[in-house]
């Protein structure tokens, strides 16, 4: 956890939830996710073989833009969702928090004789975060960065690369830069207006948005079409590991179960994973919860059978708390 002065940069909470929702949502908010993996592909079969293994179609990636794309095992199950950056000379690659050393050595397994390696650059570098509809006023720089989009900014003296993937379902922008230019980068910010937010606040936006998380949704206990992943999923490439599968899946509408928004009333949230039971039939699972509420309204995401899909369905959880279905939750 790295520090700036006496701040440590990565915390549940700095000041209030709810004041720090309200900068993630109406304003800009300043957040530590350099938790997440980074890893460099290099070599000329670097992005062919990227593209070999994973949802999207990569072979267009041009130079600067980012694409979002899933890695499946044979059976179809999400092994992590990967942002991968074209660079001109490789390509940097977003993992989720504990998945980057599962991630090198997958894409190690599956190299042959092609020309790629793949170098861990997690801890040589910090990945600060800009979140909210304001963001891009705190740094006008980031005003001509598209959706999945980059740029290389130069931030009072600290060189950082700069993408956008609107990671919680709002304006979101991750800035590189190296680790040792981290408590700089994080103070050039502070002081340009950004508002820092903590994972619980962060959490809330993420959940109330109805975006899959790692670890929770992101998990190979689902396939990418129960996580809402369908932007990530391309039908017309040709064969990665796992696409027999999720093409099937997807061809004979044989997705099971959907990924959708709860809420409950009273500060008492239920424990992931919770059984989400109809008439005492386990019918989901509760997979992620906001770990504090806003005006006594808690809320949650969980994969929930797709007969029982129904807004305003009226669900229980195995630990006695009622949740109600808002909506069939999506990437983005």
């Amino acid at each position: 956890m790295v520090q700036s002065g006496t701040l440590e940069m990565r915390a549940a909470v700095y000041s209030s939830v709810r004041d720090e929702f309200r900068a993630a949502t109406e304003g800009a908010a300043l957040a530590d996710r350099s938790h997440l993996g980074r890893l460099r592909m290099s070599g000329v079969d670097a992005l062919d073989l990227l593209n070999r293994l994973s949802t999207n179609n990569l072979d267009d990636l041009a130079v600067g833009d980012v694409q979002g794309t899933a890695l499946t095992t044979n059976k179809g199950r999400v092994i992590d969702l990967l942002y991968a950056l074209r660079r001109d000379d490789d390509l940097l690659v977003i993992t989720g928090p504990e998945t980057r050393r599962r991630v090198a050595e997958w894409i190690d397994f599956y190299t042959f004789i092609e020309d790629v390696v793949v170098t861990d650059v997690t801890e040589e570098t910090a990945m600060l975060s800009l979140v909210g509809r304001a963001a891009a006023s705190a740094l006008p720089s980031l005003a001509d960065v598209p959706l999945y989009g980059s740029a290389t900014l130069t931030i009072e003296g600290v060189d950082a690369l700069a993408l956008r993937t609107d990671f919680a379902g709002i304006d979101g922008y991750d800035l590189i830069a190296p680790a040792e230019d981290a408590p700089a980068l994080w103070g050039a910010l502070e002081g340009m207006g950004a508002v820092p937010v903590g994972a619980h606040a962060l959490d809330l936006v993420r959940i109330g948005n109805g975006v899959a998380g790692y670890g929770s949704e992101l998990a190979e206990d689902y396939n990418p079409l129960e996580a809402g992943l369908m932007d990530f999923i391309s039908f017309n490439k040709g064969c990665y590991i796992g696409q027999e599968v999720v093409a099937r899946l997807n061809t004979y509408d044989k997705v099971q179960k959907h990924l959708v928004g709860l809420s409950w009333d009273g500060d008492d949230a239920p424990e992931p994973p919770a059984a989400l039971l109809y008439d005492g039939k386990q019918v989901g699972t509760l997979t992620s919860v906001a770990t504090a509420t806003l005006d006594g309204k808690g809320l949650g995401l969980g994969y929930l059978r797709k007969a029982y899909v129904q807004e305003g369905a009226r669900l229980a959880t195995d630990c006695g708390v009622g949740v109600v279905v808002e909506r069939q939750a999506s990437r983005v």
